[in-house]
């Protein structure tokens, strides 16, 4: 069996490739960030950063490991246990998708998978110190398909409670479909968040529409999607597969989730991005309702007991 290796590359910093069985991807030591993954097709249908400046830059989130939250804090601000907290807030005025993206991971294991390790150390805008472990494999699943797994490990090393979410936002392409017009859609979910306009979820019981399951879009065409979707519906297998398909290749892209470590997914047709504009779609697993913090159905579940820890994977099957 032919078995990955990991080599060092460069992305204006550090970055490390990751190959097997003629798949590759490229992951960033910025944010653990995944630039590319190719899986063995010549081309990546991960719509990553392309410069060192984007990455930076941060547009779109792309592939970014999303963490200690994911999604938006409304206006950036919330209570834990007494203290308050305002954090640094994007253009809408909401804070949004964490921080660690603008760490630097250092190496852990370079064998068969990229093991890599960052460290927050407790400020004023996130007085919880926690370390935070991303892990990246290759390998191939049932019939065939080209599979990349993404695990996110984030430890509470703080003396006291904390909130910890987690999420992911890779974008999905398919080479040779330079939209996503005509791609198709589904989604094994029974609940859809109602949000504000900002996106912040409804207080209470009204922040869940329950749907008719599975979602199908049978055409993407000109919907404008930033969804989240939570009463997964698991498969036979006990995970929860979320598919887009294009039609003239008959390729698909799944997202695969374990629906007790991330029991929401987040589908977002990609408005507002300067380039790539409708080139691709983003498949995001949550670990938690955005703005949980300031929930009281929510922020209990977020909260994580010193030197615990909180695990999601992901894995993205293509075929």
């Amino acid at each position: 069996m032919e078995h990955a290796t990991v080599s060092t590359t460069d992305f204006g910093g550090t970055a490390w490739r990751l190959e097997h069985a003629g798949a590759s991807a490229t992951i960033a030591a910025l944010g653990a960030t995944l630039l590319s993954w190719d899986p063995g097709i010549g081309e990546s249908v991960v719509a990553g950063y392309e410069t060192p400046e984007e990455l930076a830059e941060g547009e779109g989130s792309r592939s970014r490991i999303l963490a200690p939250y994911p999604g938006r804090i409304k206006n950036g601000t919330f209570t834990w246990n007494g203290r308050a907290i305002d954090l640094p807030k994007a253009s809408d005025g909401h804070a949004r998708h964490g921080f660690v993206s603008g760490l630097e991971f250092e190496p852990i294991s370079m064998g068969s998978t990229l093991q890599l390790r960052a460290e927050h150390v407790g400020n004023d805008e996130w007085p919880w110190t926690f370390s935070i472990d991303v892990i990246y494999a290759l390998g191939e699943g049932e019939g065939g398909k080209r599979t990349l797994s993404v695990d996110i490990s984030l430890t509470n090393l703080a003396s006291e409670t904390a909130p910890a979410g987690l999420g992911w936002h890779p974008l999905f392409t398919f080479p040779g479909s330079p939209k996503i017009t005509n791609l198709s859609l589904q989604v094994p979910a029974r609940t859809l968040l109602a949000t504000s306009p900002s996106l912040i979820p409804l207080p209470g019981e009204a922040a869940y529409s329950g749907i008719h399951a599975p979602v199908v879009v049978d055409r993407i065409g000109d919907l404008e999607m930033d969804a989240v979707y939570t009463g997964l519906v698991p498969n036979d297998e006990g995970v929860v597969r979320t598919r887009i398909t294009e039609p003239r290749s008959n390729r698909e892209i799944s997202l695969i989730q374990e629906p007790g470590e991330s029991p929401f997914v987040v589908v977002w047709t990609g408005e507002g991005l300067t380039r790539g504009y409708r080139e691709a779609i983003a498949l995001e697993p949550y670990s938690h309702i955005p703005d949980a913090v300031n929930r009281a159905d929510s922020s209990g579940s977020i909260a994580l007991a010193p030197g615990k820890t909180r695990t999601m994977t992901a894995t993205i099957t293509f075929a």
